[in-house]
C-alpha cells in the first residue's frame, strides 16, 4: 500500500508544480495586459488634451460659419426682392410698349383697309399678272 501512497503524493506534487506554473504565467499576462492598459490610459489622456482644444476651435469656427450664413442668406433674400421687382418692371414696361404698339398696328391695319380700294381688288391683281407676261 505505500507505492499507492508514494504514486498519489508523486501525481499531487505534478498536480501542485503545475498550479504554481498555471498561477505564474497568469500573473505574467495580468502583468503585461497591465502594462498594456497603462500605455492605453496614457494615450487616451494625450489624445483627450489635444481634442479638447481642437473642440473647442471647430465651435468657434461653426459659430463663425452660422453667422457668415447668415450674412450669405440676407444676401439672397435682397437678391431675390430684387429679382421680384426687376420682374414686376419687365412686366410693366412691356405692357406700356406693347399695348401702343398693338394698337398702332391695328389702326394701320384698318387705315390701310379702309384705303384701299374694295371692288377693283380682282382688277389690280389681273393688272399685276398680266404685267408679269
Amino acid at each position: 500500500m505505500l507505492g499507492l501512497t508514494a504514486v498519489g503524493a508523486i501525481a499531487g506534487l505534478a498536480i501542485a508544480c503545475s498550479f504554481a506554473l498555471f498561477m505564474i504565467a497568469a500573473t505574467w499576462v495580468m502583468f503585461k495586459l497591465s502594462r498594456t492598459l497603462s500605455i492605453t490610459n496614457l494615450f487616451l489622456d494625450d489624445v483627450r488634451k489635444q481634442t479638447i482644444p481642437m473642440m473647442t476651435r471647430f465651435q468657434t469656427t461653426m459659430d463663425h460659419l452660422n453667422h457668415e450664413l447668415e450674412l450669405v442668406d440676407g444676401i439672397m433674400e435682397t437678391g431675390e426682392r430684387m429679382a421680384s421687382r426687376l420682374n414686376s418692371m419687365t412686366k410693366v414696361a412691356q405692357k406700356v410698349v406693347s399695348s401702343p404698339l398693338v394698337r398702332i398696328i391695328g389702326v394701320g391695319a384698318g387705315v390701310q383697309k379702309a384705303i384701299a380700294p374694295r371692288g377693283g381688288e380682282e382688277e389690280s391683281r389681273e393688272g399685276f399678272e398680266g404685267s408679269m407676261d
